[in-house]
């Protein structure tokens, strides 16, 4: 199974919804645990109840979890690092929009075949910046499970996930590097469209 991971604040920006709305009030978690177990049963829940369905309805039903459970703005923010200072106003407002799409629909469209229980979490370490790392692992059809890793930070809105290593590779990364080279090689325009047929091609 291919698990779409993450990686960090934008803080002063609206989370909107995918017609650039605001979105439902963001849940607080008071422990990294509560915040991957609730990510870890709504991602299973809608695998059992609405795997079948359009990829529309798992965005709908997917969003108000991914955005209460990661904090997308820190995340996107990461990505393109040095570049955010550059970004305009409405640039940023773009991005994050965009990017909190492609987030979401990477959830709705991958985890439609879990099955009760296919979660599983061992461990939790409090790391020396003060974040924290919760190990958990996920089965698939025959051995071995997929190793995950999450990393959580805390902030006014409570733990929130900003990292996840699926097998040992961390899709921050990837798109970090992604992000980085178009932004050098092209325009913030260059990234936004390449992001639209990231969202076109799920």
């Amino acid at each position: 199974m291919n698990l779409w991971l993450f990686g960090f604040g934008l803080g002063a920006l609206p989370w909107m919804n995918a017609l650039g709305q605001p979105s439902p009030t963001i849940a607080a978690y008071d422990t990294p645990m509560t915040c991957v177990e609730a990510l870890h049963e709504g991602l299973t829940s809608l695998s059992l109840e609405q795997g079948s369905a359009g990829l529309a309805q798992r965005f709908q039903r997917l969003e108000p979890l991914i955005v209460a459970t990661h904090d997308l703005p820190f995340i996107a923010e990461f990505t393109v690092r040095r570049h955010w200072a550059s970004f305009s106003d409405g640039e940023r407002e773009a991005f994050l929009r965009s990017f909190q799409r492609l987030s979401v629909l990477s959830y709705a469209s991958r985890f439609v075949a879990l099955s009760a229980g296919a979660f599983n979490i061992q461990e939790s370490r409090t790391l020396a910046s003060g974040r924290v790392q919760v190990i958990a692992s996920i089965a698939r059809a025959e051995p071995p499970d997929i190793p995950i890793e999450y990393i959580l930070h805390q902030d006014d809105a409570g733990w929130r996930i900003i990292n996840v290593v699926a097998d040992g590779v961390s899709d921050l990364a990837l798109k970090r590097a992604e992000y980085q080279r178009v932004l050098g090689e092209g325009s913030v325009a260059d990234l936004l469209e390449i992001l639209e047929q990231q969202i076109a091609a799920l």
